[in-house]
């Protein structure tokens, strides 16, 4: 009698909810590219590079993903913070900044450099 009723009971309940993963966008989301300027060397010798540099990265449902230096294995990859703020490590070098709007300042800190950067972002 019990499995009869638990049996009527089960059947008789809506299925439960499929839990579909949702992709959220965030309004930082896109391709940003700029130059940074040399402002700081800190080190011996050229390790630096140039005094400008062009660099690109995504921002995708609000997580920053920079491949900053291929060579020396230095890449960034976390949140922007709601109010546009964020401070990314790889190691000892740092990667921080604000976004407004489509326009971002930001600076990278390793123990030899330090850049100024100027982004501009492209919607994906």
């Amino acid at each position: 009698m019990h499995a009869v009723l638990l049996l009527t009971l089960a059947l008789s309940s809506p299925p439960p909810a499929l839990l579909l993963p949702v992709q959220a966008t965030s309004a930082f989301d896109g391709t940003w590219s700029g130059t940074g300027t040399l402002t700081q060397r800190r080190g011996r010798g050229t390790a630096c590079g140039p005094d400008t540099t062009d660099r690109r990265f995504t921002v995708s449902n609000g997580q920053i993903s920079f491949p900053y230096d291929n060579r020396y294995g230095v890449s960034f990859s976390g949140p922007i913070q709601p109010n546009g703020s964020f401070d990314l490590a790889s190691g000892n070098n740092r990667f921080q900044g604000q976004v407004n709007g489509s326009d971002m300042t930001a600076s990278y800190t390793s123990s030899e450099c330090v850049r100024s950067f100027q982004f501009r972002r492209r919607r994906s």
